[in-house]
C-alpha cells in the first residue's frame, strides 16, 4: 500500500481549465484555480483516517474523512457534495456527489508516482485533468 502522508506542491496541471468549466465554475474562480500554486498536506496515522490540508494565497481548505465512509464536504467553489473515499494498492479514489442530486459526479484519483511525488486525475463526464504536486519531503 502507498504512504500517502506527506506535504506537496502543485507543479503542473493539464486540462484544468475546461475541467472546472464543465463543472461550472465560475470565470474568477477558474482563474483563481489555474494560477494558484496550492500546498497539500495528507495526514494519517493508520491509513483509515485522513486529513487533507490545502494551502493557498487564496484559500486554506482542511478536510477529514474516514477510507470507505461517506462524508459530506463543500468544494472550493462552493457546492456541496458528498463525498466516499476508497483505498486500492497505490490509488486513492474520492467519488463526489451533489447533495441535493442536482449536478454532476466527479471523480478524484489520487496517486504516487515513482518519485514519490502526487497525481491528482480530475474526472467529469468524457474530461480529464490532471495535476502533479511535487512531494515537498517535509517531516
Amino acid at each position: 500500500m502507498a504512504h500517502f502522508k506527506g506535504t506537496y506542491k502543485l507543479d503542473t496541471s493539464e486540462n484544468f481549465e475546461p475541467f472546472m468549466q464543465a463543472l461550472g465554475v465560475n470565470v474568477l474562480l477558474r482563474k483563481v484555480g489555474t494560477t494558484t500554486k496550492p500546498t497539500l498536506k495528507i495526514e494519517t496515522d493508520d491509513g483509515k483516517h485522513f486529513k487533507f490540508i490545502s494551502e493557498s494565497t487564496f484559500k486554506n481548505i482542511k478536510t477529514e474523512f474516514t477510507i470507505g465512509e461517506e462524508y459530506e464536504d463543500t468544494s472550493p467553489d462552493g457546492r456541496k457534495t458528498k463525498n466516499v473515499v476508497t483505498l486500492n494498492e497505490n490509488k486513492l479514489t474520492q467519488l463526489e456527489k451533489p447533495r441535493d442530486g442536482k449536478g454532476k459526479e466527479v471523480t478524484y484519483i489520487r496517486e504516487l508516482t515513482e518519485s514519490g511525488d502526487l497525481k491528482v486525475t480530475c474526472i467529469l463526464d468524457d474530461i480529464v485533468a490532471t495535476r502533479l504536486y511535487k512531494n515537498q519531503h517535509v517531516s
